[in-house]
């Protein structure tokens, strides 16, 4: 493949929503020697960043490159849209990200995660006992589970009431789809897209005035109320904050949940495994989150000249991280085209690495663990499959599986 195709080819496979990662050229960019630049038509040009080893290396350096410039590799139309965006901890660098991140750090260490159990062993079981009452479970497996569990804990960290569950998920929809007709209100022009944002600023704004005028014990109200060196922080920024808390934690979560289903599917013997051995169930989300990388780029800028793989990193330039291709990396795993439930180690990129490790890694990691334990513990493994095509979201960042149609048997709960 020349670098022509591959260039404008590798993201835009996302954006058409006929498949998710464009894995034929990831594993021709991997075989390679050294780093490719690419120079795809509409887009600025960047290095493509595709080995384990080699964005591990460029994320735990956060003073030699640099989230703010280009977090996100997106068209030089859409990077428009992205300066309009409120400012959040993704696109901040240290030592600014550093201070916005330690206000919250103590909603998301393991010991207050572990708090949260109870309530998402109870959406898991509520969900479980859904599909198990109509004898024959039939339905979307992302609409009808995958975007509900997730969100069910984020109104409970934002103290909203349970009739918000639908907005939000269409915000998160919205913000992640922006190339996806199913997901947009309009013709995709720029004047939509800012109009979508404005409505999405709006929505938190109200919620900040809500939480600074009575504050309570909730995370949204700790981020209205944050102050930073004893001044509180910026409005923009709370909404930023708002802003990623909710579309990537419900949004990466889904997608993974989703994708792992999908993967359960079309593996069989590896749903019998699990269904068999369900002390198995952490290494499967460890499995479904390194098969479907729900997060499948980010942008970085050199800060100066850098050496990396017989190529010079000029100072300015924007480098792209795939972590889909990382993930797929023969170096680091073996045969990592297989989907297996028992998977160990497994040292994905996931969550990322580094300075920007995904703040809420343990809370998506209990959800999925919690509702595979109870999903697998009683579901028919004979009776379950997939009974329509899957189908993919057009995105060139967060997404992946859209819609799962399938069906399985519960067995109801004993009296």
């Amino acid at each position: 493949m020349d670098d022509k195709y591959i260039a404008n080819n590798i993201l835009n496979a996302q954006r058409i929503g006929k498949q998710w990662y464009p894995h034929d050229l990831y594993t021709e960019l991997r075989a390679r020697p050294t780093l490719t630049w690419l120079e795809p038509e509409g887009f600025d040009p960047f290095w493509a960043i595709v080995k384990h080893a080699d964005i591990k290396e460029i994320s735990t350096q956060p003073d030699k490159f640099l989230n703010g410039p280009r977090t996100i590799v997106s068209s030089r139309a859409d990077d428009k849209l992205q300066s309009a965006a409120p400012r959040m901890l993704i696109n901040m660098d240290p030592p600014e990200h550093r201070s916005y991140r330690k206000f919250v750090n103590a909603w998301f260490v393991p010991r207050n995660i572990k708090k949260l159990e109870d309530r998402m062993r109870r959406s898991a079981k509520d969900l479980v006992d859904m599909m198990a009452s109509s004898g024959t479970w039939s339905g979307d497996f992302v609409f009808d589970i995958a975007a509900i569990h997730p969100v069910r804990l984020i109104t409970h960290l934002f103290d909203l009431p349970d009739s918000e569950e639908g907005r939000l998920i269409e915000i998160a929809n919205q913000t992640f789809g922006t190339d996806d007709p199913e997901f947009q209100t309009g013709e995709r022009t720029d004047a939509n897209l800012l109009k979508l944002l404005m409505q999405t600023m709006k929505y938190f704004n109200d919620l900040l005035v809500a939480r600074k005028k009575n504050p309570g014990e909730d995370l949204a109200s700790a981020i209205a109320t944050a102050e930073i060196d004893g001044k509180p922080i910026g409005q923009m920024e709370a909404i930023g904050y708002y802003f990623i808390i909710l579309t990537a934690g419900h949004e990466t979560t889904r997608t993974a949940m989703a994708g792992g289903m999908h993967q359960l599917l079309q593996n069989p013997a590896e749903l019998r495994k699990l269904k068999e051995n369900p002390d198995l169930v952490e290494f499967a989300v460890e499995e479904m989150i390194r098969w479907t990388s729900p997060v499948s780029q980010f942008g970085r800028t050199a800060v100066e000249d850098y050496e990396l793989r017989g190529k010079t990193i000029k100072a300015g330039q924007s480098v792209c991280l795939f972590y889909g291709a990382a993930n797929r990396d023969e170096e680091i795993w073996e045969d990592p085209f297989a989907f297996r439930v028992d998977r160990d180690p497994n040292p994905h990129l996931g969550f990322g690495i580094g300075e920007h490790f995904c703040l809420g890694a343990s809370l998506a990691r209990l959800e999925m663990n919690v509702f595979f334990e109870e999903f697998i513990k009683r579901v028919d493994v004979d009776s379950i499959e997939q009974t329509g095509d899957v189908e993919y979201s057009s995105t060139f960042f967060v997404g992946g599986v859209k819609h799962l149609p399938m069906q399985c048997r519960i067995v109801k709960k004993a009296a």
